[in-house]
This record gives structure tokens, sequence and C-alpha cells, in this order.
């Protein structure tokens, strides 16, 4: 029929949302970038403790189809490639058990997710061959029982991949679906059930390894979303307190094992006490927002911007180790936020005063350093040099 689609036959039947509630089952949720790293690690984790499985299944299957080939009179040339490929299994499981349990770096945690996802694969494709010729040639009285074998391993191997997703299905797909087919087409009538029963095997074992996938991807998401709705701040996105003060003992720890540097820039806006008064508290809010923003943008690359509340903002700032640098730095974040923005009709031009602290110069820690550099802010509030740390061109006040 001239312009028929699916939606006008399957719509009525099972309503408007008919394509997303079948398709949904099989889909799994989308990995945010700042998970991506923790997602390949548990890959990994949970990956490491079954590959000796994954082996030994494989070995058992070649050995199962030798010893069944030797049985029925199956010449030699036919089946003594599959002795080298178990010893060749052995070896490399006894060389994955010995690997470190820790890859050290991500590029290597991707390279062994791909290693393992290229042999299992490869293990599963030859013996899938294997099936689908003797099922094709009639090699063995007992033409089930090598496609049956090769159902048992390949569950088993995609089980041991579940955390894997797309490992585990091709695994199923390679290793089930070209020996049932092979049965289905070729086979007699008993034959041919057991091919659908083996395809019914793949489609019931996909649809557990999505859901085994997506509880872990699911579990993931939500540990990240609580662990950063506990240290961002909820207004800015930026770090809150509790974050930024993980960052400074952390930096704190770098200097006591290796020497580096850091110092630290408290960001105190000027007048914003005014604005929340004569404009409001929500203008205020989208002020403290776009300031957030500026900040951010002046950021350098492993510098830390954070709101530890109200109007005040602290910048970490590794590897500097002397007060004209920091103060560079520092002038560079105000100069950076402190041009007009239009707030809900309101024309702002933000400005700060801001306090510095070296470490080692003003301190030793986070606590001293934070005290240093807030005392260094309100000196110089007093002073009414807020809008001029050391830039040549003063930065106009909140307006």
């Amino acid at each position: 029929m001239a312009g028929w689609t699916e939606d006008m036959f399957l719509a009525p039947l099972f309503g408007k949302n008919w394509q997303i509630s079948w398709k949904a089952p099989w889909r799994s949720p989308t990995i945010p970038a700042e998970i991506q790293s923790s997602v390949e690690d548990l890959q990994l984790e949970r990956a490491l403790t079954h590959v000796p499985m994954i082996y030994l299944v494989a070995i058992f299957n070649l050995i199962a189809v030798m010893v069944l080939s030797a049985h029925e009179g199956v010449e030699t040339i036919y089946y003594a490639w599959m002795g080298l490929f178990a010893i060749g299994c052995f070896a490399r499981m006894i060389m994955w058990m010995r690997a470190p349990n820790h890859p050290g770096s991500l590029a290597r945690s991707q390279k062994m997710l791909r290693n393992l996802t290229v042999i299992s694969v490869g293990i599963v494709t030859f013996l899938s061959i294997w099936s689908v010729v003797a099922v094709a040639t009639d090699a063995f009285e007992n033409q089930m029982f090598i496609p049956m074998s090769l159902v048992f391993g390949s569950t088993c191997i995609a089980h041991c991949l579940a955390c894997i997703k797309r490992a585990a299905v091709t695994v199923l797909i390679v290793g089930v679906l070209p020996s049932a087919l092979a049965m289905i087409i070729l086979g007699g009538f008993d034959e041919m059930i057991m091919g659908w029963s083996m395809i019914t095997i793949v489609l019931l074992m996909i649809r557990f390894i999505i859901d085994s996938y997506n509880q872990i991807i699911s579990g993931l998401i939500m540990r990240h979303t609580i662990w950063k709705q506990a240290h961002s701040d909820t207004l800015t996105g930026l770090a809150n307190r509790r974050a930024m003060m993980n960052h400074l003992y952390l930096a704190e720890q770098s200097f006591a094992d290796k020497g580096r540097g850091f110092a630290v820039a408290l960001i105190d806006l000027n007048h914003f006490k005014q604005v929340n008064d004569n404009l409001g508290h929500d203008i205020g809010d989208h002020l403290l927002v776009e300031v957030a923003s500026r900040l951010n943008q002046s950021s350098a690359a492993k510098e830390i911007v954070g709101r530890l509340g109200g109007d005040e903002f602290l910048i970490l700032m590794p590897d500097v180790t002397g007060r004209d640098q920091a103060m560079a730095r520092a002038t560079a974040y105000l100069s950076g936020f402190a041009k007009p923005a239009n707030i809900n009709g309101h024309i702002l031009t933000p400005s700060a005063s801001v306090g510095i602290a070296v470490q080692t110069f003003d301190g030793n820690g986070a606590e001293q350093l934070l005290k240093a550099a807030d005392k260094a802010l309100y000196a110089m509030k007093r002073k009414g040099k807020s809008a001029r740390p050391i830039a040549d061109q003063p930065l106009r006040n909140i307006a």
C-alpha cells in the first residue's frame, strides 16, 4: 500500500508510545562522560575475575569435541588443530592470571577490555564455524552434540562478560545463531525444533545481559549523581565548600609527597548586598551564576574554581610557587569577569576583592592558607583597593 507505515498499523493496537515500549527494554542508559572511566574500571575489575572461567569453558568445549571426534572415527586432520587451540587458551589463561590486577592507566584499561573482547569473540567464532561445518557435512552421527555444547559455552562466556554488554551480546549472536540457523535449514524436524529453541535461548540471554548491564550503569550514574549533589554548589554548579576542602587537602598531600607548591585565591564580590537589597535576590542569584561562569572560563588547566557560599569564591592554583605568579593569576580572573552583564534588563559590572596565599610563604596546609587568604582579602577591603590588586585599570563596581 502506498504511503503505508508501521505506525499506521501498530499505533492503534499498542498506542502512540508503542515504539518506545518495545524498544526500551533493549536499550541502555547513556553513560555521562564524567563516569566513563569509572564504568571501564568496573568492567575491567569484574571481567578480570571471570577471565579464567572463559578460557576453561573454551578448553572444555574443545576437548569435548576432540573426544567425540575421535570416538566417531573422524580423521585427525579435521580436529587436531583444536588441541593446539586448547593449549593456546591454557597458556593465555596462565598469562592473564599472572598479569597485574590493576592496569594503572585508563588507556591500559581500555586496551585490556578490547583484547578481552577480541579474544572471547575469536574463540567463539572458531567454535561456531566448526559447529556449522559439523551440522552441514553430517560429520557426526549425533549432530546436536556440538551445537548444544556451543550453546553452553557461549552462554557461560556471555555471562562472564555481562558487564561488557557489546562483547557479551556479540558472543551470543556469533556463538549460537549460525548453528541454530544451520540446524533449522539443513536438519530434520528434531534439529529444526532444537534450532528454534537455541534462538529463544539467545534472545532471553541477551535480555538478561542488558538488564544486568543496565543495573550496573544505573548504579554508577546514581552514585555519581549523589556524589555530585554532595560536592557541587546547587546554584552555580561549581565545587562547593566540602569539595574545595577535599581538593585543598589533596594539594597539601601532593606538596608533602612530591614538593608541588600551590596557592589559593579568595574572591569576594564588592557591593553584592546592594544588588540583593535594591534589585532582589533573584537578580543576585543570576549575577552569581554569571560570575561563576566567567571564573570557569578564565581558569587554566588543573585550576579548580569553587564557591564557598554567599558571594565568596575560592580558586585553587596548583604549581604556583610565588606571590607574583599567584597575584597575576588572580588579576586575570578579576579582569575576566569585570565586564558589563545584562541580568534581566539590568546592566551590572561586577568587581571583587581578592586575597591570595601561597604554600610555605603564607602558611602550611589548607587551614592556614585559607586563614591567610581571608586576612589578605579583608585587609584589601579595608584599604579600599578591592578593584586594583595589581591591575593598571580599575575594575568598576557593581552598578
